[in-house]
């Protein structure tokens, strides 16, 4: 048959609508790339996840050696600050119900966030590089580099799924008489959220216009999910069912069985990603459904200053992530509120137990919640000297009269002071909301300052990121992201692993006084600052004589 030789004839043939098998050309090589490029974070997220299930489980057996030492482990496990943080397994006096207690959320949360991520980076991150374009200059169909990324990813969370159901399943984690069907379930929970998370990043990617506004919008997306379970499991558990998260907890593996919940995970993600590939078909390439709005012609005079820039340049995860502390700040009041009634509720000795121990315990637990997020706003404020300098943006500001010191210090007063801004203001509204529900305006005071205690904690973080902005630009990003997640696993699960005492309490955050439980102590507060500004000293000092390195 021979090509098209009039202008009608082309023109019919450029307007026939695409078959769907165009659309998907080239998906089975560009499988192969993306799984070339990233066999060594999937190989990495996949054994993370399965070893952190499998160590817990033989911790536990040794822990927990007869039902009686289960039998007080889920009474002690029975308080909302648990409910609240990890969920309550209905089994939790068996063998299987307290490894999910204490490991399931932890790993569903993961496996969710590390997926949006990923997805991230196979998708709007390299559509705003320029890749999707050299790779669809060839043989390569509309959504061939898209449904690629979701196939891998699809694949790790049905691993890491597999992978968990195998451990439980060999540990020996189901209750006796029951065969393997509590493991399967815990295996296709965990595999269920992390679908879910795919499915947030499809449309995330497709939403937004950036890599980075991808991630945020992501990432908001999973921890409000997890906020709306949080709440929801101190209450009347409506909430609960509200969050997709709360759909993967409620299969309930070693109890209910169910496995209708992952129906509905299955069913929300193929909507989502469905969603996706109809929005991709029909925006701009490079562009979001929500557009980027135009520059001005002119600039103001406050963009010629580094600061100034850096403002514009973070104007976006500022105002996210100022509404992330405030919504989680508000939420977690509301959580608080819901612990009050309870202790109301119970009375008599116990109530006066929970009140004297148990609220204080959950107010500086939320208060290092909030600290967290700060702290991730920290590293991403701080990180950016790096991705300015990898990029070429800091090479015509220095061109100029301004020197390499007084440009860094400029952009990190964005972290430094942001991040004290971000903890005062979550704890105040913490401690407000509380303080309503008790009549007690003070907590408003008192809960700004047990957050503000963590801001010479968030600073070591900071000067850790300069420190390996000077000595190793290169791998400064992915070393500093690698610090804070090492940090988190281990301010989590330390104990679970068998972590030794000095080592836990040398961490920045865990060296923090757990005010209001504890009495504020300015010996730790001062040694973190020296050490922040220590590592900070030292990065930029370093910056300052060696040679500018893009990417």
């Amino acid at each position: 048959m021979s090509a098209p030789t009039t202008l009608g004839q082309r023109r019919a043939v450029a307007s026939a609508p695409r078959r769907a098998s165009d659309a998907l050309a080239g998906l089975g090589p560009m499988v192969r790339l993306v799984l070339r490029r990233n066999r060594v974070r999937l190989a990495v997220w996949l054994v993370a996840l399965v070893a952190m299930l499998a160590y817990i489980a033989s911790y536990y057996q040794e822990l927990f050696p007869t039902q009686e030492a289960l039998d007080d482990f889920a009474a002690v496990s029975n308080t909302p600050g648990i409910k609240a943080l990890t969920g309550l397994s209905p089994a939790a006096d068996t063998l299987g119900g307290a490894v999910w207690t204490k490991g399931w959320m932890t790993i569903a949360l993961a496996l969710a966030i590390g997926v949006v991520f990923l997805t991230t980076r196979n998708g709007r991150a390299d559509e705003e590089a320029g890749r999707t374009e050299l790779l669809r200059s060839r043989m390569l169909g509309l959504h061939a580099h898209t449904v690629s990324s979701w196939l891998v990813l699809a694949a790790l969370c049905l691993l890491v799924g597999a992978g968990v159901a195998l451990v439980s399943a060999v540990e020996g984690l189901d209750p006796d008489g029951t065969g393997i069907a509590g493991s399967l379930v815990l295996g296709a929970s965990v595999t269920g959220v992390g679908l879910f998370g795919l499915g947030v990043a499809a449309a995330a990617g497709q939403v937004a216009s950036t890599a980075r506004g991808a991630n945020a919008l992501g990432s908001v997306v999973i921890v409000g999910c997890y906020v709306l379970r949080m709440i929801g499991d101190l209450g009347s558990g409506a909430l609960t069912w509200a969050s997709p998260i709360g759909w993967g907890q409620r299969m309930e593996p070693f109890a209910g069985n169910r496995w209708w919940p992952f129906v509905l995970l299955v069913a929300l993600t193929a909507a989502l990603l469905a969603g996706a590939l109809v929005v991709e078909s029909r925006r701009d390439h490079g562009a979001g459904l929500v557009a980027a709005r135009p520059g001005r012609g002119w600039a103001p005079r406050r963009l010629a200053s580094p600061l100034g820039l850096g403002l514009r340049l973070q104007r976006g995860p500022i105002i996210g992530w100022t509404g992330a502390v405030v919504l989680a700040a508000l939420l977690f009041g509301s959580v608080v509120e819901a612990m009050t009634d309870l202790v109301d509720d119970v009375g008599g000795e116990a109530g006066s137990f929970l009140r004297g121990a148990g609220v204080p315990a959950l107010l500086a637990m939320l208060a290092s919640m909030i600290a967290l997020v700060t702290a991730i706003f920290a590293i991403q404020s701080a990180v950016s000297l790096r991705t300015d300098e990898a990029s070429g943006i800091i090479e015509p500001q220095l061109a100029g009269g301004i020197s390499r010191i007084r440009w860094a210090v400029q952009r990190l007063l964005i972290p430094v002071v942001g991040s004290a801004v971000l903890l005062v203001l979550g704890g105040a509204l913490l401690g407000a909301v509380y303080g309503s529900t008790v009549d007690d305006p003070s907590q408003a005071g008192a809960m700004a300052g047990a957050t503000l205690a963590y801001w010479p904690a968030v600073m070591v973080l900071v000067g850790l990121a300069v420190a390996l902005f000077g000595w190793a630009p290169r791998i400064a990003v992915p070393v500093t992201w690698g610090v804070m997640v090492a940090m988190w696993f281990t301010t989590m699960l330390g104990e679970v692993f068998g972590l030794p005492e000095w080592l836990l309490d040398a961490l920045p955050l865990a060296a923090v006084p757990y005010l209001p439980v504890e009495e504020l102590s300015w010996t730790p507060l001062v040694l973190l600052t020296l050490v922040g500004g220590a590592l900070t000293w030292a990065g930029l000092d370093r910056f300052s004589r060696r040679d500018i390195q893009p990417a």
